[in-house]
């Protein structure tokens, strides 16, 4: 049994990761919990600043954001025409990058096996398949679907549904000028994922507190669980009424389930449909040349919205120390919950890991877990049951008949795809007497590019488009204070067993 009076900075770290877990994935009667959705942590965290996501509230189209021309008393000097063009396409091409930046970060397949337990698994990227949109591509490329005939009015019926969940939007090629279509969430799918951000938050709050009450070590915590959880029920069940009735909860899921129902008499038209849809959202990156598949997060505003403050005090070791989750794996490697040094944010072995005392030992930061929209990625295809892969072609042969078996832990190339990402800002980390020690640690071990404690980045320096940007902590009166917002980890879907199909189709096409 660990001692705070001598504790590795992975076992602190193992009770901070576990009441985090169990704040944003453990549920109660009011709060159900999801067994088909896990956490893979960043190793360190990933820095970004609010600037990199400018194009999810302003789009793809560039403003004119810089005037430096001056006169000789310091008057700005009216542009001509062509700087104000040049300007707009400037900002246009850092909007692409940074739309492009966003869908690579998450177009990626969790390495579900090569987790350790499920909420405290270090970020392992399935690599050898190729990234979520490869996957998803190889998949509608390679499959078959049942041979069958739809009749006109359940044609007329997937257009009408198709319509409330996309709408298409013409972009301009930089380069060649052309329009092409593009497709997005309708209002629709927008007001849905905005409803669920606002009722997960309402989530973790809920069981912020409720942990925080269980751990049984806080007074104030207590009190404050014992005046306030009807409130804070109340709380969640208004989100989820406001989600069913003005983010047309029901609606949507009633959509995707009547496309299902659809989907098992003739899948064709629609496979076509969603081949479309993936195509209509590729676009290429100006500076990497590449393709990639448009990507936004749902609200695009969030850095304004709610924030929940997660806590962690030397006396919620006792109560976290011990978490346990469904394992896949061999346990955690020190240089993930340790101190550690990483060039690129990719981990290195740069880790220390000396015992200190964590008596007094105490951590704190604002938290928001944001959904992730691909209009290109049809769900409702690959749980379907009216399809399968075509065990007949040499590309599946090498690759097997499932994208994901189903089996726990779940085997396949494709088990499993994030869902949300979990930011948080603000990070303060208090060790008491060792403030100053770890503080010297943390900059004495960014001179590799960047240091952290777990999934946390303490100090880095990084270049994000034209600017260099200098994330490094400080020393205040209440320990080490890290300003800023990064990223911590991943929400991940489990996929169930895929391709699924049913046994009584015989014909397929």
């Amino acid at each position: 049994m660990p001692d705070l009076k001598n504790i590795l900075p992975s076992q602190l770290m193992q009770g901070i990761l576990g009441k985090l877990y169990e704040i944003l994935t453990q549920g109660d009667a009011t709060v159900p919990s999801s067994s088909d959705n896990f956490f893979s942590w960043c190793s360190p965290g990933i820095p970004i600043t609010p600037d990199e996501l400018r194009f999810l509230t302003q789009g793809l189209t560039g403003v004119m954001t810089d005037n430096s021309k001056k006169d000789e008393d310091g008057k700005p000097i009216p542009l001509s025409d062509d700087d104000k063009a040049r300007l707009r396409a400037s900002d246009t091409g850092k909007l692409y990058m940074q739309a492009e930046n966003l869908s690579r970060l998450v177009d990626f397949v969790p390495d579900i096996n090569a987790g350790t337990n499920g909420g405290l698994s270090r970020l392992s990227i399935h690599q050898n398949e190729g990234t979520l949109s490869d996957v998803y591509r190889y998949a509608l490329q390679f499959s078959q679907v049942a041979n069958t005939e739809l009749t006109a009015d359940e044609k007329a019926k997937i257009e009408k549904f198709k319509q409330l969940l996309q709408v298409k939007r013409k972009k301009k090629d930089l380069i060649t000028d052309e329009e092409t279509e593009v497709l997005e969430p309708s209002p629709l799918v927008v007001l849905y994922n905005q409803k669920m951000s606002a009722y997960t938050d309402a989530v973790v709050e809920y069981n912020n507190h409720r942990v925080n009450a269980l751990a049984g070590n806080n007074s104030e915590a207590i009190h404050f669980w014992s005046l306030n959880a009807d409130a804070l029920r109340n709380k969640v069940k208004a989100a989820l009424f406001d989600w069913e009735t003005n983010g047309y909860k029901n609606e949507y899921e009633g959509i995707a389930a009547r496309i299902d129902q659809i989907m098992s008499k003739d899948l064709s038209l629609l496979k076509a449909d969603y081949k479309d849809a993936l195509d209509k959202a590729k676009l290429t990156g100006l500076a990497s040349g590449s393709d990639f598949y448009y990507t936004s997060l749902v609200p695009g505003d969030f850095v304004n919205g709610g924030w929940t403050t997660f806590t962690f005090k030397s006396a919620d070791f006792s109560s976290h120390r011990d978490s346990q989750f469904t394992s896949y794996g061999a346990s955690a490697s020190a240089g993930f919950l340790g101190f550690n040094a990483s060039g690129g944010f990719q981990h290195s072995d740069g880790s220390t890991n000396a015992s200190f005392d964590a008596s007094n030992f105490s951590l704190s930061f604002q938290m928001c877990q944001v959904p992730i929209v691909r209009p290109w990625l049809k769900t409702p295809f690959l749980t379907s049951k009216a399809w399968k892969l075509d065990a007949g072609n040499p590309e599946v042969q090498s690759r097997g008949e499932f994208l994901c078996d189903g089996a726990m832990p779940p085997k396949g190339i494709l088990p499993g795809y994030p869902t949300a990402i979990l930011f948080i800002r603000n990070l303060k980390m208090d060790f008491g007497q060792y403030n100053s020690q770890f503080h010297a640690d943390f900059e004495k071990n960014s001179a590799s590019g960047a240091a952290g404690w777990g999934p946390f980045t303490v100090n880095a320096n990084y270049t994000h488009n034209d600017s260099h940007v200098n994330y490094q902590s400080h020393m205040d009166g209440q320990g080490i204070a890290v300003d800023g917002m990064q990223i911590i980890g991943f929400n991940c879907h489990m996929l169930p067993k895929s391709p699924n199909p049913l046994p009584n189709i015989t014909s397929w096409i």
